[in-house]
């Protein structure tokens, strides 16, 4: 009797545990451009206020754009080396949009903890996810709504 009880608390933690993974496998993440527009002492950026935002146009032409990247938060940043990866909506593989940077984030003022210069280029239009890591650490992520000319 033991044994079947035992037997039946186990089958319903696994079928539990199997419940739980197939939830969150089915969620569905939002893709919707996240990376309004907003206006601080360096001028007008779109992306994350507090936490990324990039001086430049949505709009990349055939030779790329030029994006100024600022970034927030309570750790120095200041000469750590940096890179961005990107993921189309409806992709399964990651791109480096960035074609030319500074190697290093430079240190900016007292609010905004570090700036570097790049130059972008996306392969097409769309939604686009920009996960930023610092130092080979994730750093955050904002998703833009690419126009490639």
């Amino acid at each position: 009797m033991k044994k079947v009880t035992l037997m039946c608390i186990l089958f319903c933690i696994v079928l539990y545990i199997s419940a739980c993974n197939t939830e969150e496998t089915i969620k569905e993440e939002k893709w919707e451009d996240n990376s309004p527009t907003f206006t601080n002492e360096y001028g007008e950026m779109f992306g994350k206020e507090g936490s990324i935002g990039i001086i430049g146009s949505k709009t990349i032409t055939e030779n790329g754009q030029k994006w100024m990247w600022h970034f927030w938060g309570t750790e120095d940043i200041s000469y750590k080396e940096w890179e961005v990866k990107a993921l189309k909506q409806g992709e399964e593989e990651s791109i480096y949009p960035i074609k030319n940077k500074d190697v290093e984030i430079s240190p900016r003022g007292d609010e905004i903890n570090g700036h570097a210069r790049s130059s972008v280029l996306f392969p097409s239009s769309g939604l686009w996810k920009l996960k930023v890591y610092i130092d080979g650490e994730f750093y955050d992520e904002i998703i833009v709504d690419i126009n490639q000319e």
